[in-house]
C-alpha cells in the first residue's frame, strides 16, 4: 500500500508534537516536514531536538517522508550558488538524522533578466549533482520541487537530464495542471523520476486558479492516480494543504482528515477496479 502523509505547510502554528499526535489520530503514515524560516525543522535544531523528533515520529509509527528547504539555483553569480548548494547539503543532514528519504529542493524563480537556456540548465544541474553526491553518502535523495518558472514538467526534464540519476523529481499534480499541463504529457515525461507524488486540488478556469477542498476542484487527481497504478507506483503520496500561504483556507483540523479520507477514497476505488480487470 503507498504511504499517505501531509506536509505541514498544512498547520504553520501546530508543534511538533501537535503535529505527530494529529498525524496518528488522522490515520496518516507520515509526514513531509517543511524547513526554512518559518518551517517546523532547521538544520540548526541542536542533536537531541533531532533525536526527540525522531523518536516521537517512531513511536506513533510515522515515517518522516522529506524535509523541505527553499534553495534558489538561479543566480549567475557562482557564490549564491554555493551558498544554497551549502544549504541542501545542511538539509541533507537534517534529513538524515530525522529518517527522512528526501530533501525537497526549489530550483528559483527566475527574474525579467534571466532566460532559460543550457548555461543556466547547466548551472542548476551541477548545483543538484554536488549536493547529490553528498546526499546519497548519507542515504539521502534530492527531490526536486515542480514550482514557480519551473513548474512544466517538460522544463524539468532538461535539468533532470542534465543530472545524476540519483536526483529525482516530486509530481505536484496541482502545480503542473494549474499551469496548464495534462497529466498524460507530465507522467510520461517524469515517470522515471518520481521521488513522490504531492496532491492538491484546485479549479482552473482559464489563466485563473483557485485552491479548494479535496475532491471538490477539476484537478485530474484520479486520472494521475491511474497513470501511476498501471506503473505500479510504490511510493508515497503528500497532501499539501497550502494553508501557511493562504489562511482564508479551511483550517488544518478539518481539513486534512477530510483530504485523507477523500485521497484515500481515489485510491482504493482505483485499485479495485484493476482488480476487477485480471479477474
Amino acid at each position: 500500500m503507498n504511504p499517505v502523509t501531509f506536509s505541514t505547510l498544512a498547520c504553520p502554528a501546530w508543534s511538533p508534537n501537535t503535529i505527530i499526535a494529529k498525524a496518528a489520530e488522522f490515520g496518516y503514515q507520515g509526514i513531509e516536514w517543511r524547513g526554512g524560516t518559518n518551517g517546523h525543522v532547521q538544520p540548526t535544531m541542536t542533536s537531541q531536538e533531532k533525536r526527540t523528533l525522531r523518536k516521537m515520529s517512531d513511536d506513533a509509527g510515522l515515517m518522516a517522508l522529506a524535509v523541505t528547504t527553499y534553495t534558489s539555483f538561479v543566480s549567475m553569480l557562482v557564490e549564491e550558488r554555493q551558498f544554497n548548494i551549502d544549504e541542501l547539503k545542511r538539509y541533507a543532514d537534517l534529513a538524515a538524522e530525522l529518517g527522512a528519504m528526501y530533501v525537497r529542493a526549489f530550483l528559483g524563480e527566475l527574474t525579467e533578466k534571466i532566460n532559460l537556456d543550457a548555461v543556466l540548465y547547466g548551472n542548476i544541474s551541477a548545483c543538484l549533482n554536488q549536493a547529490s553526491e553528498y546526499a546519497t553518502t548519507l542515504g539521502v535523495r534530492i527531490a526536486v520541487e515542480p514550482h514557480d518558472d519551473f513548474a512544466l514538467s517538460s522544463v524539468v526534464l532538461p535539468i533532470l537530464t542534465r543530472s545524476h540519476h540519483d536526483v529525482l523529481v516530486i509530481w505536484d499534480i496541482g502545480n503542473a495542471f494549474a499551469a496548464g499541463e495534462d497529466p498524460d504529457e507530465g507522467f510520461e515525461l517524469l515517470k522515471d523520476r518520481i521521488a513522490y507524488v504531492q496532491v492538491k486540488d484546485g479549479i482552473r478556469s482559464g489563466i485563473h486558479w483557485q485552491l479548494c477542498t479535496m475532491g471538490q476542484g477539476n484537478v485530474p487527481l484520479t486520472k494521475a492516480f491511474e497513470l501511476l497504478f498501471m506503473q505500479n507506483y510504490k511510493g508515497a503520496f503528500s497532501i499539501e494543504w497550502e494553508y501557511a500561504w493562504h489562511p482564508e483556507l479551511t483550517p488544518p483540523e478539518s481539513a486534512l482528515p477530510a483530504a485523507l479520507q477523500v485521497v484515500k477514497g481515489m485510491l482504493s476505488e482505483i485499485r479495485s477496479g484493476q482488480k476487477a480487470k485480471l479477474l
